[in-house]
């Protein structure tokens, strides 16, 4: 299933009402001849009733289909993907970022 992925604006801080995140990187990774596009940031709960809490996040939208297809000079870049469906695949991609970014939590769309 391919869908829309908005490019998000890396080292802008995002507040919610208990904290915060920060994507802090984008890049790619090649898996069977098809590139996976990931995000790699911190984030943080630092106004919660119940305590406070800071990890590093991985977010895996999927194969990327085609970089870029709309956006720019001021607009948010969006880019169509493919979302991972395969549990094996999924396991693979988390195993290979976890190499890299070792303790973070991993998302898969």
């Amino acid at each position: 299933m391919t869908t829309e992925f908005t490019h998000p604006e890396l080292g802008a801080e995002v507040r919610s009402i208990s904290g915060y995140y920060v994507p802090r990187e984008e890049s790619t990774l090649t898996l069977d001849g098809r590139e996976i596009i990931y995000v790699a940031g911190q984030a943080c709960i630092d106004a919660s009733c119940c305590g406070t809490a800071a990890w590093s996040y991985i977010q895996v939208p999927g194969f990327l289909v085609r970089k870029h297809v709309r956006g720019g000079d001021g607009s948010p870049l969006v880019s169509e993907i493919e979302t991972i469906r395969d549990q094996e695949t999924r396991d693979r991609v988390k195993q290979l970022l976890l190499r890299e970014h070792p303790g973070a939590q991993i998302e898969v769309w």
